[in-house]
Parts: structure tokens; sequence; C-alpha cells
């Protein structure tokens, strides 16, 4: 009797999916020297490159150019944002900003054509513009207002 092609769809699904499980399982059976003759290890696995994603950014100053540090402040200014700051405030490159304080996303037109601004945020202090690293709340540029 032939066999319906609704049941021969879920015994290919089946088959599909005990040799799926049976690849995984003796791959993760398979340890440290595995397929190796004795007394030898396996040469470690090569590391993967980043997918991406934001991570810290270095305390280093951004790689910007001048023309992008005045492209930037002038973005800031003609976005004229009021910016309440908590005293204390140090505007100096890798001075800590308060955790409370209120940072700011740099425009999108300007994040647009400086795309080495993206990891920043903004905040005004002393009528400076601050670029700080938000993971770690460090000023990494001052620049003009």
């Amino acid at each position: 009797m032939p066999i319906p092609k609704s049941g021969l769809a879920v015994i290919l699904v089946a088959a599909l999916a005990i040799s799926t499980g049976a690849t995984i399982a003796t791959a993760q059976q398979a340890g440290p020297g595995a397929g190796q003759p004795a007394g030898q290890e396996a040469a470690p696995l090569p590391t993967m490159p980043p997918t991406g994603g934001v991570g810290p950014v270095s305390a280093q100053p951004a790689p910007l150019t001048e023309a992008q540090k005045a492209a930037i402040a002038r973005s800031v200014r003609e976005a004229n944002r009021k910016v309440t700051v908590p005293p204390g405030v140090q505007v100096r490159v890798g001075a800590e900003l308060p955790p409370s304080m209120e940072l700011y996303m740099l425009p999108d037109p300007t994040l647009a054509t400086i795309p080495e601004a993206k990891p920043y945020k903004y905040t005004v202090v002393e009528d400076r513009v601050l670029l700080v690293d938000p993971t770690t709340m460090k000023v990494v540029e001052v620049l003009p207002r």
C-alpha cells in the first residue's frame, strides 16, 4: 500500500530531526582532543570576529577630523537642547560623568554623514559639547559649542 504524501512528509521530517539530533549529540560529546591520537591536543578553534553591536568604546579621543568636530558642534547648536548639569561636572577628556546625567543622541543627519560618531552620545556643559561613551559615562571629546 503506498504512503500518502502527508505521511511521507512526516517521515522525512522525523528522519531529518533524528539525524540532526544525532549530529548535535555527537558534536556535544566530542571534547578537546576528540579524534586525536593519544597524548595530542586538538588545535584550538579560531576565534570568530565580532558580530556587531555596541560594545565599550575606548576612552581615547574619537577619531574625528576637525571638520567633523565642527559639524557635530554646529548640529548640536542647531538642536538647541536645554541641558541641566549637576554640580561638579568636569569638562575634560577622560572625566567620568555622573550616572544621573542625561545624554542625548546626536542628530540623525549628523550620524548619517559622520558614522564615526555613532557610538557616542552628547551633553552640553559650560557652553561646550561633550561627546560621551554611554557605556562608561566617560568624556571622549570636548568640542566648542
